[in-house]
């Protein structure tokens, strides 16, 4: 028996020798680390009854894993509670019972409904809710008894108190500002964020996915809403009516001011072309008187120049009989000188020769001086009247030309105008003739 004992005890040594060299080593397998733990069970729906963890390593040590999606609490003998993230942990604590919590941390759906209540005007509403909520303390949701429990009572709670603040109508539609699918989930959300009974949990969204009123309230809004929207179209009928009797009249009013105008603007047309067609007639007979003034002018002017021609002929024919009266005295002289020189040749050869030499030099000389004054006095008079005759002839040309180009300048304008005219005012005389043709159709 003693024999038994001691193989016994030098067995559990020997095993125990041999997990410790194993954990000492890192040998241990995930699979054999988790194969005895217990497999977690929410009885809260979000955290487990409290579990002893087996001790390994002669008592001095804990093996714990925690999956993912899950935390552990673990309560440590005379510690507080401390929290574990998913992983594989081993906890050396003085002798005691190590006990664990496991607390699903993981986001979840949770429908309320339905949640019917009185609106302020007491009209019955239903809602439907579902809110998105996780775990954000797992030691409060550990301590937690009936975590959803709290989380359905406050959303009853939240989703009543806004039922009884509204009216029927905003809480089956939308009502001004008010109501909506929005509006209730997010007064919902604000009261359960701020509710104390709901530590530890995070409300991540709410939701309305159903909501139903009071079919009596429902039918009688209905007809009433179909009756005002027939007075509406009926209103808005008579009022569009009314609208196109005023266009009609409008229109109307319009056109005939429209045509008035157009005979008004007929007339004054009329009488401008009449206007415009007298003024290009005066300047036509103005333009006329000038042009006879003009060659009235030109033609004394011309008179002028042939008196002057004829002068000048006159004159030219006085210088010529004046020279030939020279030539004839010449001739005169050269003949008594002929005549002298035959008589003092019979006085004396030698004195008469000499004197009327002398005396004939002396009057040759004072005749072809004088001959040379008078064909100067000559050329320097033909040479002036032909320069005047010539300036007047420039200035006579200069002004015909002038005169020319003013009459043709001034014609071209009245015909640009008379054109302007009528190109600006052919239209409205061809519309009001339209016009005046149509009513006297009509």
């Amino acid at each position: 028996m003693s024999n038994q004992i001691v193989t016994e005890a030098c067995a559990a040594v020997e095993e125990a020798i041999v997990e410790g060299l194993v954990v000492a080593r890192g040998e241990v397998s995930a699979e054999g680390m988790g194969r005895d733990l217990p497999l977690p069970r929410f009885v809260t729906g979000l955290v487990t009854l409290p579990q002893a963890l087996p001790r390994q390593i002669f008592g001095l040590a804990t093996q714990l894993v925690v999956p993912p999606g899950v935390r552990a609490v673990v309560h440590l003998p005379g510690g507080e509670p401390v929290v574990y993230e998913p992983g594989s942990y081993w906890l050396w604590s003085q002798p005691g019972a190590v006990l664990v919590q496991w607390v699903d941390v993981r986001r979840r759906q949770v429908q309320v409904g339905p949640i019917e209540g009185f609106s302020c005007d007491k009209w019955r509403v239903r809602f439907w809710l579902v809110v998105d909520v996780a775990v954000s303390d797992p030691r409060l949701i550990a301590a937690h008894r009936q975590p959803l429990d709290a989380l359905a009572t406050a959303v009853r709670a939240a989703t009543l108190a806004y039922i009884e603040r509204h009216s029927h109508a905003a809480l089956t539609g939308h009502e001004g500002e008010q109501g909506g699918m929005d509006g209730p989930a997010l007064a919902i959300l604000e009261r359960l964020r701020a509710d104390p009974a709901l530590a530890g949990l995070e409300i991540v969204s709410v939701r309305v996915v159903e909501r139903q009123g009071d079919e009596r309230q429902i039918e009688a809004a209905t007809a009433a809403t179909v009756a005002a929207a027939r007075i509406d179209e009926a209103l808005r009928v008579e009022a569009a009516e009314h609208r196109a009797t005023l266009q009609r009249l409008e229109a109307r009013s319009a056109v005939e001011e429209r045509e008035h105008s157009l005979r008004l603007a007929a007339t004054a047309a009329m009488a401008r072309e009449r206007l415009l067609a007298q003024q290009a007639e005066v300047q036509q007979a103005a333009l006329a008187a000038r042009l006879e003034i003009v060659l009235a002018q030109i033609r004394a002017q011309t008179a002028e120049i042939a008196r002057e021609e004829q002068l000048w002929q006159a004159e030219q024919a006085r210088l010529q009989g004046e020279w030939e009266r020279v030539q004839q005295q010449l001739l005169e002289a050269h003949q008594t000188d002929q005549q002298v020189r035959l008589l003092e040749a019979q006085q004396g050869v030698a004195r008469a020769e000499g004197e009327v030499a002398l005396a004939a030099q002396a009057r040759q000389n004072e005749h072809a001086l004088a001959l040379a004054a008078v064909q100067q006095q000559i050329a320097e008079q033909r040479a002036r009247q032909a320069e005047l005759a010539a300036e007047r002839r420039a200035q006579h040309d200069q002004a015909l030309l002038e005169l020319h180009l003013r009459h043709e300048a001034l014609m071209a304008e009245q015909m640009q105008k008379l054109e302007a005219w009528r190109a600006q005012h052919a239209p409205a005389a061809s519309r009001i003739l339209g016009v005046v043709g149509l009513e006297v159709a009509e």
